[in-house]
């Protein structure tokens, strides 16, 4: 057993997709706030972009077009960076909520504005607003959250991953893994509980 949670920890090493990405976030969004950090917007770029783009031509936005919105909304990130506040929600969260306008003004924009559409009445709607479980997870030391997560099973463990690592929606855990949308949000829930729990027995041994 002590093999196999310690083989899972590894899994969990810190980079650019670990669970702390929403601290290192912060982190560039203060550089550039503060000292106007060309780099720090790179390296959000780097992270940020090509999921931006995917999110965007999913929902049939075309690639040059995609790519310029991307880019409005880094324009955005770097002059309004001052804005962002990580007691709130996390930077994965605000950055999703730029590009989401400005994907609605754009087709605002060019008359592609259909109220009978789904997807698009979803995302007006917020759909993707931060859960109490995405701010349980960013309010997280880092290292606490890795060794517990190593304690979970592994389909609670993918489930962390995909929805807080990858920064995936529901409905793209559900695309990719074949699940019911019911069953992902459900095994999300699991997920968190089990790592509260866990936690909460360690804080009990510590007393």
């Amino acid at each position: 057993m002590t093999e196999k949670r310690a083989s899972r920890s590894k899994g969990f090493a810190p980079s650019k997709k670990s669970i702390s990405a929403a601290k290192r976030d912060a982190e560039w969004l203060h550089k550039i706030s503060t000292q106007q950090d060309a780099r720090a917007l790179s390296d959000l770029f780097e992270v940020y972009g090509p999921k931006l783009k995917g999110w965007l031509m999913a929902r049939g936005v075309g690639n040059g077009t995609a790519e310029d919105i991307v880019q409005d909304v880094m324009i955005k990130v770097w002059t309004r960076a001052e804005l962002f506040d990580p007691a709130k929600a996390s930077f994965a969260t605000w950055v999703y909520r730029l590009t989401r306008n400005k994907w609605i003004d754009h087709k605002r924009k060019h008359g592609r504005m259909d109220v009978r559409d789904p997807e698009l009445m979803k995302v007006i709607a917020d759909d993707e607003v931060p859960s109490a479980e995405e701010n349980f997870m960013t309010q997280q030391s880092s290292d606490v959250l890795r060794e517990h997560i190593a304690r979970l099973t592994d389909a609670q463990q993918m489930a962390i991953r995909m929805a807080f690592i990858e920064f995936k929606t529901h409905k793209e855990i559900s695309a990719e893994t074949g699940l019911p949308l019911g069953t992902v949000k459900t095994r999300i829930r699991s997920a968190i509980n089990a790592l509260k729990s866990s936690m909460a027995r360690q804080q009990e041994k510590l007393l």
